[in-house]
């Protein structure tokens, strides 16, 4: 059986073992560890490269059409029902009850202290990865433990049993 990771390039990379991938992807540099292992054969993969390129193709015409996209910055902010918002800083971080958003999930006992590490990605959006205990979804789908997850705009977050809906809000810089 062989493994693959897609990049946010939208390489494949295909691997016997599934922890005896290249450190970076061949085609861009990027760090092959930021991506979910999949099976070779695994439908999500074909979407994966499909909205990477799909993505790709609108950076490409953004940078061709206006220098003044360039000078916009992408803020990311969780959403709860309860119409609380959660700012993550540029750097990322982790959200909890004692970490980002500690003020906002203080009355949802559910959530970890530390649930959710986020990490904002230039080019693929955000990356999020759980660490809680109880576990997390993205999109009804649970998500593994310890495994970074690309998160698109508009993806409802469950945080045990705390909805949350990304939001991606375009700062003039």
């Amino acid at each position: 059986m062989a493994f693959c990771k897609v990049c946010a390039c939208g390489e494949k990379i295909i691997f016997e073992r599934r922890l005896s991938f290249p450190d970076n992807c061949p085609a861009c540099g990027r760090k092959l560890v930021d991506f979910l292992t999949y099976n070779e054969d695994d439908p999500r993969v074909e979407k994966l490269i499909k909205d990477s390129a799909v993505s790709e193709k609108f950076e490409n015409e953004e940078t061709h059409t206006t220098v003044e996209s360039n000078s916009n910055k992408k803020r990311y902010i969780l959403k709860l029902d309860n119409g609380k918002e959660i700012r993550i800083p540029d750097e990322g971080g982790i959200i909890g009850r004692t970490g980002i958003g500690a003020e906002e999930l203080a009355e949802y006992q559910s959530v970890s202290r530390q649930h959710l590490r986020v990490t904002p990605r230039r080019n693929i959006g955000i990356l999020v990865e759980d660490i809680s205990t109880y576990g997390t979804l993205v999109d009804g789908q649970r998500i593994v433990k310890n495994s970074p997850v690309r998160v698109a705009e508009g993806a409802k977050v469950t945080l045990t049993n705390v909805n949350v809906v990304l939001k991606v809000e375009e700062v003039s810089v």
